[in-house]
């Protein structure tokens, strides 16, 4: 033990469940900044995370610090959050600071974007000295004719001329032209919206009586909990110093509700983060948020890792959405490390949704609720009501894409002018291609799934690994020629409606479609000018659009869920089929869907016609407690991938071995495949562990996880834990 110097302790991105000490180099050292450091024949960066007098290594084994950058990354309280997650979700501490610090910084690209400068005349420039300038002086004379018209911006000057910068700078030291720094016109505030009775209630309780507890608003589609988030903002940005974290589930929710904000508060600086996002512009309003200088920050889950010296409201909207949950390398749930922030940062946190995760629902209810609860039960716009919805039985599954019962219906809205929505959450042409002769069905080559028909691009894809090949001409287990597609998918819908609707204006919005980074902003402007009449999409759809004109929801093929073999399953469906019925009327046009079913009186739409969340959850509710799953246990699941099937299953045997060898009263279940045995080329095991208290749980996992990675099998396998797992 060497004592009496200083020690770095620096987290890396290693797969080691420690920090590394390192010999401090001539800077001023603080912790929080990153640093590039030597690790084995490598320079990486890490983070400093502390600062010691002691180490158990020896000093002449200990390497310097090669450089530090003076920013700081994170403060006290975001170090002791992440520790928070390294400790919860068994991930190693160094992974877990650097897996949430921006890709630019540890691609060591962290430079500061320039900022923006605009140069504008001044006073002294007129056409008189302009005149008195050299004729040779053609590029100088055309850029001082151009700014007497309008201030040009420093990253448009070459449109002007060449080499316009310099010009610039010229006109600048000839005392005519002033430099700036560009800042984006402030847009004409928007007025808060009138707020209908239940709204003002649930807007002044959460003013009076916020503190620092947790608040579920409970409200249904189209009942303006965005309206509230917006003026609840007001008594929270009050000051210039204030930050408020929005968090939302996906992407494509992130343009409408910035535009929103932007306009309800054209003074304030916001910023979004997400990753349509290139790497400087991320880093950039990441630095902005850290900085203080953005009061507003929208993002998506890992956005609530951002640094915010002044946060004071955390908002999480779409609170139920399985997309908060991260599914590889560190597994945490957006909406529970927020929960946890906010406790460390003192500041209340507001969860909105139309259907709460049943773990929000069971937190709200009892006598040991930990979360308050609010309520909507009416639509915000004044006579706008709830849709009808109507199952619409389907006896034949091989029949047409949609009844005779749809097509009137969506026809009869096209005559209104009206719009309509078709959601199936299946991309592509048809899920299988089928052989006539033997049954035979083209599968992925790396996984365990068949390959999806696309198609306009005459490709077979696998949605879960890439593969896609050419469609073959005949079947390859018989040779048969007679392929024929079964099943529904986006691009078959698309095709079916172009049929029926010939002069119909259709659309389809999936993941094939939206891949650039404004297909969505020109989706929501073509659908509010009217110039699509039928929508074809995704589970994209599906949430937090409005589009005022639809009148019409059309659910197709959504009965695939009713046989999972997720206990959540049921839930999802609820959740999905409501979120997406609640598209439909929110303006004064009365709305209506029509979900397509070999089941009409399933349980899940007799819940979903009659509009009955609460009694629906707690009977799921009470089918979990008798099972004894979540919210009524604590879980997790080891998930184990190999190239080879004996590995796979010897780390899993192994797996439940050692477990069984600690005094523990988890009860564990497997090794199982799961539904899907083979992923991108790897062989699949999980084993499934319950525990009746959260203690029990980690005290199992935290040896477990140790002796796991002690293993010899460990080098043959990837592996993970999954702590709170949401998908089986």
């Amino acid at each position: 033990m060497v004592a009496k110097e200083k020690f770095i302790q620096v987290a890396i991105d290693v797969p080691m469940d420690q920090l590394f000490d390192y010999l401090p180099n001539n800077q001023i050292l603080k912790i929080g900044q990153y640093v590039k450091v030597p690790f084995g024949r490598r320079q990486i960066i890490g983070i400093i995370c502390g600062i010691s007098s002691t180490t158990n290594v020896p000093k002449e084994k200990l390497k310097k610090i090669i450089y530090a950058e003076e920013e700081i990354i994170f403060d006290n309280t975001l170090f002791k959050l992440l520790y928070f997650v390294s400790t919860y979700y068994h991930y190693p501490i160094g992974q877990t600071i650097m897996s949430v610090v921006p890709s630019r910084i540890k691609q060591a690209k962290g430079q500061i974007r320039k900022i923006d400068e605009i140069y504008e005349a001044k006073i002294e420039l007129t056409l008189e000295w302009i005149e008195g300038l050299p004729k040779r002086k053609v590029r100088l004379r055309k850029l001082a004719h151009a700014l007497l018209i309008g201030g040009i911006r420093g990253s448009e000057l070459n449109l002007s001329v060449s080499n316009g910068r310099k010009c610039a700078q010229e006109l600048v030291s000839l005392g005519v032209v002033v430099e700036k720094k560009w800042m984006p016109k402030r847009s004409q505030s928007e007025k808060p919206l009138l707020l209908n009775a239940q709204q003002k209630d649930v807007l002044s309780t959460l003013i009076k009586e916020h503190g620092n507890a947790p608040w579920l608003i409970h409200g249904i589609t189209g009942s303006g909990k965005t309206e509230i988030y917006l003026q609840l903002l007001n008594n929270f940005i009050d000051d210039e110093k204030s930050q408020i974290l929005i968090l939302v589930p996906e992407i494509n929710l992130t343009p409408q509700l910035e535009a929103r904000f932007k306009l309800r508060f054209p003074d304030k600086i916001l910023v979004a983060l997400h990753s349509h996002l290139s790497g400087i512009e991320r880093l950039d309003n990441w630095r902005k948020a850290k900085s203080g200088e953005a009061q507003i920050v929208i993002g998506t889950r890992l956005a609530v890792f951002t640094p915010l010296p002044n946060l004071k409201l955390i908002i999480i909207d779409e609170e139920h959405d399985g997309s908060f949950k991260q599914h590889e390398g560190l597994r945490y749930h957006a909406r529970d490390v927020a929960m946890m922030r906010a406790k460390y940062e003192n500041i209340p946190i507001v969860l909105g949704t139309a259907t709460p995760a049943l773990e929000t629902w069971f937190n709200t209810k009892g006598k040991y609720a930990k979360y308050r609860y609010l309520e909507l039960t009416q639509r915000a716009v004044k006579n706008a009501k709830l849709p009808a919805i109507h199952t619409i039985p389907m006896s034949d599954k091989y029949g047409p894409a949609l009844s005779n019962i749809i097509i009137e219906a969506i026809k009869s809205r096209i005559d209104r002018q009206e719009q309509v929505l078709i959601f199936i959450n299946r991309r592509g042409y048809a899920p299988v291609l089928v052989c006539s002769n033997c049954g035979g069905a083209p599968n992925c080559e790396r996984c365990s799934s068949r390959l999806v028909v696309h198609l306009k691009t005459k490709r077979l894809k696998c949605h879960h690994c890439g593969y896609e090949k050419n469609i073959p001409m005949q079947c390859v287990d018989c040779g048969n020629t007679d392929l024929h597609p079964i099943g529904l998918g986006t691009q078959k819908i698309e095709e079916s409606l172009n049929q029926l609707f010939p002069n119909a204006n259709i659309l389809r919005v999936d993941r094939d479609t939206t891949r650039t980074k404004d297909a969505l902003n020109q989706l929501y402007r073509r659908m509010n000018n009217r110039e699509i009449d039928i929508l074809v999409g995704t589970q994209m759809l599906a949430k937090g659009h409005d589009f005022a004109h639809l009148s019409l929801v059309v659910v197709v093929d959504a009965d695939n869920a009713l046989y999972s073999s997720d206990f959540r399953a049921p839930e999802r469906l609820f959740s999905q089929l409501m979120q997406v019925a609640g598209r439909a009327g929110r303006a004064e046009i009365k709305g209506e869907v029509l979900i397509q079913t070999a089941f009409p009186n399933h349980p899940v739409y007799e819940a979903l016609k009659a509009n009955n969340f609460s009694d629906f959850a707690e009977s799921l509710l009470e089918e979990r407690k008798q099972m004894k799953l979540s919210p009524f246990s604590f879980n997790a699941l080891l998930q184990v991938e190999a190239k080879s099937l004996n590995h796979s299953v010897a780390f899993s045997n192994m797996a439940l071995e050692k477990a069984n060898t600690y005094n523990s009263s988890v009860s564990l279940y497997g090794p199982v495949r799961p539904v899907m045995e083979r992923l991108k080329g790897f062989e699949r095991h999980q084993l499934f562990l319950q525990a009746n208290t959260r203690m029990e749980l980690h005290n199992l996992l935290k040896p477990w996880i140790k002796d796991l990675r002690e293993h010899p099998l460990s080098n043959r396998v990837k592996w993970s834990i999954d702590v709170d797992p949401i998908e089986f």
